[in-house]
């Protein structure tokens, strides 16, 4: 029911390599059979015959999806979007994650992430937050957005999206915390706090709520 599989992020080989990734399985191929696979996690890994196989194999059950991400102009030979787009209309969370450490390099995400993944409850984003878009008419069902933290030009996508997204009740900081009681109105005001009070005050007008890394909601002054 649940698998994670991590590997060792990117060779440098693979930033330079030009060779087409296929887009069918070959006639050798045997999928998997994972019937009540839900849970998957795939962290560090850009590609490989685990994923390979996963890619190609049926995931009736997969609900849950969490990966780095990579994206093929960055890294040719890597199968993540691929794996995104294949059995991303059965998802109802996916969470984008890079494993930190030392270099970090973080990669772009898909925008149609949304246009891709339509059942969405939850969706965690990594920098660079993705210029995110919704093309289909219908509304969609995400419910709680997470991004690492509030950024002003991320606002301008999400106002944007809001129209489409009667569901969302929460956007969450997941790497941010609201200041502790007794902390002067300055420091709450500046810095990444200044623009979570930004965003809390934009969001309340909209009924959505704004929760940081522990899922707290600020009160009227952040705790």
């Amino acid at each position: 029911e649940e698998l994670e599989v991590v590997g060792t992020g990117v060779d440098v080989g693979e930033l330079f390599a030009d060779h087409a990734i296929p887009t069918d399985p070959p006639p050798s191929f045997y999928p998997l059979h994972l019937p009540f696979l839900r849970k998957l996690a795939a962290l560090s890994m850009p590609s490989s015959p685990t994923l390979f196989a996963l890619l190609y194999s049926p995931l009736p059950a997969i609900r849950h999806l969490t990966l780095t991400p990579y994206d093929e102009l960055s890294v040719p030979s890597t199968l993540v979007p691929q794996f995104i787009a294949h059995h991303g209309d059965k998802l109802t969370s996916l969470h984008l994650y890079t494993v930190k450490q030392w270099p970090t390099t973080l990669f772009p995400s898909p925008p149609a992430l949304l246009d891709i993944c339509p059942s969405l409850r939850h969706v965690s984003l990594e920098l660079p937050l993705p210029l995110l878009t919704l093309s289909n008419s219908e509304k969609h069902k995400l419910e709680i957005l997470s991004i690492p933290r509030p950024k002003q030009d991320f606002w301008f996508v999400l106002e944007r999206l809001l129209p489409k997204l009667p569901s969302l009740r929460f956007v969450r900081a997941r790497d941010v915390k609201w200041l502790r009681d007794g902390m002067s109105d300055r420091a709450q005001q500046a810095g990444v706090q200044g623009e979570m009070l930004l965003w809390r005050k934009r969001l309340t007008r909209r009924g959505i709520h704004l929760l940081d890394a522990d899922w707290r909601v600020g009160s009227s002054s952040p705790v």
